[in-house]
């Protein structure tokens, strides 16, 4: 896998990863708490999400024109 092909996966998953935190971080709630499966899948995301952006972020700032 070449560096361009693997930060745009990393990229992909940011956003997907994003979009599924927005869905369950505004719905699977019981009387306003959220539900103990749905917690640890959130922050399972949130750690995924900043382990690429912080790869992502090591690329751009090595290959600033590629950003």
């Amino acid at each position: 896998m070449s560096d361009e092909s693997e930060i745009a996966w990393h990229r992909e998953q940011i956003a997907k990863n994003r979009v599924l935190l927005d869905e369950l971080e505004s719905g699977n709630t019981a009387g306003g708490d959220v539900f103990p499966e749905t917690r640890s899948e959130i922050e399972r995301l949130k750690a995924q999400t900043a382990q690429s952006e912080l790869i992502v972020a090591g690329f751009e700032k090595e290959h600033p024109d590629t950003g």
